[in-house]
């Protein structure tokens, strides 16, 4: 047994080392709210009116001038020039309308926090059990792959030929590449959205099943999945966008903060040390813990791994569409990409150093069946249910404007909005219940459709919308070299994951 002195050592250590980093991350926090505020305030004393980065970059940067008409400058300048001399009131009524329906700075920070650091996070441990302690680089370089991709994705959508703003994923392919970057990426997206909202709502139900079970109540696992589409699909109702979602990014966020706490202090208390360990009054190991530098067998799939466990590029245009001040997306994406980041080494090493090679995926496996793995259980339950109301707006985003509800009248536009969303969760449930093997057939199709949604699709659209030829030639060889390791990595991963839905439907 694990020596209760050491036990306390490093559940005293790591309490310290989470009440400074969350000192830490409330100091950013509010800081950085204070900083907001202090801006908006003197934006409007002084009537100024901010333009975003990549919109801005478009008429400043002497590489992008050949494709915009000297008229259109004119017209531009005019207008920032009228915007400035406080002459143009109607326009400024216009524009606080419109700010009024968006989100802060903070809000876009909360929002990515609560989609990014999902479930995935408990498989970083295991990541490193693939690959050895070198995975915990492979983490870094994973967040500044998702920071690179999802800046250009926002930079995309100011390079709209002709000026302007191009409102979603979608609208960005179509501009690359006509209609067939615009149904590639529509069904690409739909069909990742989609999984992701399935997968949470199968493990809303299983999780739920679990602890029902524990208190002796046996309750379908397929009546607790139509619950979890339920739940998800209300707060979606009230949300026209993601601007609109605070609190349900707050609770998400919230609840991932405890499932992180939670693992890292049972990971400490309850580690394995020695052979034939008896942790706890559940779980048992028989034999050495080994660690390892290096497992290059692992290196393919565990960068898979990792590359999936941030934040998408898909939602990118929704969070910054829906930010008050667009111009601020790359730092609040960037920070919000430090902080995950963070945390994901902090559990993915805890993890390993605990468990080693017997460290298992979800993580909570290694652990007692004590009430804190209760507790981490049930914050993964709440957060899935209050993070897959987040893609199902996204999912919504994209068909509503596809069809162009907003132009409707407002009672119409309402009507078809909760049509749109509530028909969205219907045909989720009609294909769950539909396909037999619904689990394997979701995590095959995640597999197919982030390669192209985080790496193709983002760079191509780039390249195409930019032109190469106003692409340095460090850029040019700098994402070529990234597509190219992105689809070698994805392939890997998708191989892997055939192996394993094949193993997995020989043992049924």
């Amino acid at each position: 047994m694990f020596p209760l002195t050491q036990a306390k050592k490093c559940l005293f250590a790591s309490v310290i080392f989470h009440i400074g980093f969350v000192a830490l991350f409330y100091f950013f926090i509010i800081n950085f709210q204070i900083y907001t505020k202090m801006h908006d305030k003197f934006a409007s004393e002084y009537n100024l009116v901010a333009i975003p980065a990549h919109q801005s970059a478009l008429f400043h940067d002497n590489k992008h001038t050949s494709n915009i008409t000297v008229s259109e400058k004119a017209e531009h300048k005019t207008e920032v020039d009228s915007i400035n001399d406080g002459n143009n009131s109607s326009f400024d009524v216009l524009q606080d309308n419109v700010n009024k329906n968006k989100g802060s700075s903070m809000s876009a920070f909360l929002n990515i926090l609560c989609l990014a650091i999902g479930v995935g996070s408990l498989q970083l441990s295991y990541t490193l059990k693939q690959s050895g302690w070198v995975g915990v680089l492979f983490i870094v370089f994973a967040a500044g792959v998702a920071y690179l991709t999802s800046t250009i994705t926002a930079e995309c959508m100011y390079l709209k030929p002709g000026g302007g703003r191009l409102a979603g994923y979608h609208d960005i392919g179509h501009a690359a590449f006509g209609r067939i970057g615009y149904y590639t990426i529509t069904v690409f997206n739909m069909l990742n959205i989609m999984g992701s909202v399935g997968i949470y709502a199968i493990l809303s139900a299983t999780n739920t099943s679990d602890l029902f079970a524990q208190v002796g109540m046996n309750v379908s696992p397929r009546l607790l999945m139509i619950i979890s589409m339920v739940i998800m699909c209300a707060p979606t109702l009230f949300a026209k966008t993601l601007a609109e979602t605070l609190l349900v990014s707050i609770i998400g966020t919230a609840t991932s903060v405890i499932v992180t706490l939670a693992v890292i202090v049972m990971a400490c208390v309850y580690p394995i040390r020695g052979e034939n360990v008896y942790v706890g009054n559940t779980v048992t190991h028989t034999g050495a813990i080994s660690h390892f530098g290096a497992i290059p067998g692992g290196f393919a799939v565990s960068l898979s791994s990792v590359t999936f466990a941030y934040l998408g590029t898909t939602i990118v245009p929704h969070i910054e569409g829906g930010m008050r001040q667009p111009e601020k997306f790359n730092r609040v994406f960037g920070l919000a990409m430090f902080v995950i980041a963070s945390i994901y080494v902090v559990m993915a090493t805890t993890g390993y150093w605990a468990y080693g090679s017997f460290t298992q995926s979800p993580i909570t496996l290694n652990f007692p069946k004590l009430w804190p793995t209760t507790l981490a259980n049930i914050c993964i339950t709440i957060h899935v249910l209050f993070a897959g109301p987040l893609y199902l707006v996204q999912m919504a985003l994209e068909i509503e404007g596809g069809l162009g509800i907003s132009s409707k009248g407002k009672k119409m536009e309402r009507i078809w909005r909760f049509g749109i969303r509530i028909g969205s969760v219907l045909i989720i449930l009609g294909i769950a219940e539909a396909l037999p093997f619904f689990d394997e057939v979701i995590t095959l199709i995640g597999a197919l459709t982030n390669p192209v949604l985080i790496y193709l699709a983002p760079i191509a659209c780039y390249v195409k919308l930019k032109g190469w030829r106003n692409c340095s030639k460090a850029s040019l060889v700098g994402l070529s070299s990234l597509l190219v390791f992105g689809l070698l990595v994805s392939g890997f991963g998708l191989v892997e994951t055939i192996i394993n839905i094949v193993q997995e439907l020989g043992h049924t």
